[in-house]
């Protein structure tokens, strides 16, 4: 497919892939720019159901307008394979920074990218809007320093409870979460709402914090296992220089219970402003 022509977009380089899709580094000669292109696995949306609820629900995503949110231009199909059209990002995803620090970032760095984070998901989850994705790989900081966070186009909006909502719970929980970074009810296979996300959140904040996923198994399988059987280890037990507040912020985000969590992205980010200000 490099170097080739799809739905328009000049194809030059494959970025990643995985159990969603296949992203690659494109050119956009309508608008003169890079994009990164995602193109759909085939087997995502098995049924005309599911494309059509997909693609509604899509839609909203082309609408969100916030600079920690990498912007997505266009979505389409093409020769029956669906694809999304959205800003590229040049700089450092989240993985890689936590990588490059296996006992946990500066807690000065911490408190530095986690607000615009948190800042734009609460702006999502105000237009009633769902990541259900979110993790390291999802979360990138810009050659200006300004964190984003990407794959916006796997959105749900939250008020639908529709039958056909009970039939898309299973894509949502098995297929559209990467399973070190599932929330139980994802795990569980049950309908999602904005504290999936928070929990989602949860999880990265402690991988940030230590350098350790607080449920790393095995396998996928035996993750969502843990995901939704074992309670972490604190995170102040695992790093020392941990406040007591932070870690509780933490702790709660990572409730099995979901009503104990915070309600959403806004209710984390004020707590959180309260913590660190």
């Amino acid at each position: 497919m490099i170097g080739t022509s799809f739905a328009g977009f000049k194809v030059l380089e494959r970025l990643g892939g995985g159990n969603t899709g296949v992203v690659y580094r494109a050119f956009d000669p309508s608008g003169n720019r890079v994009v990164a292109l995602k193109v759909l696995a085939n087997d995502l949306l098995f049924s005309e159901e599911k494309k059509a609820r997909f693609l509604r629900e899509s839609q909203a995503a082309v609408l969100l307008d916030h600079p920690s949110i990498a912007k997505l231009y266009h979505m389409g199909e093409y020769h029956q394979c669906h694809y999304f059209a959205i800003e590229y990002i040049e700089g450092q995803c989240f993985r890689e920074l936590i990588e490059s620090h296996p006992n946990g970032l500066p807690l000065e760095r911490f408190f530095e990218i986690l607000p615009p984070i948190l800042e734009g998901m609460a702006y999502a989850h105000s237009l009633g809007l769902v990541h259900r994705d979110l993790k390291p790989e999802n979360l990138k900081i810009d050659k200006q320093g300004q964190p984003k966070i990407l794959d916006f186009g796997l959105v749900k909006f939250l008020d639908d409870d529709s039958k056909e909502n009970e039939g898309f719970k299973t894509m949502t929980g098995m297929v559209l979460g990467s399973a070190r970074y599932m929330s139980p009810e994802q795990a569980d296979g049950l309908l999602l709402d904005t504290r999936t996300d928070v929990f989602s959140l949860g999880i990265i904040m402690y991988e940030m914090l230590s350098g350790k996923n607080p449920f790393h198994a095995k396998s996928p399988f035996a993750t969502m296992q843990r995901i939704l059987r074992d309670d972490p280890i604190s995170v102040e037990l695992v790093r020392t220089d941990t406040s007591r507040k932070l870690s509780a912020l933490v702790e709660r985000c990572l409730q099995k219970d979901r009503t104990k969590r915070f309600a959403d992205a806004s209710d984390l980010l004020q707590a959180f402003n309260a913590l660190s200000g």
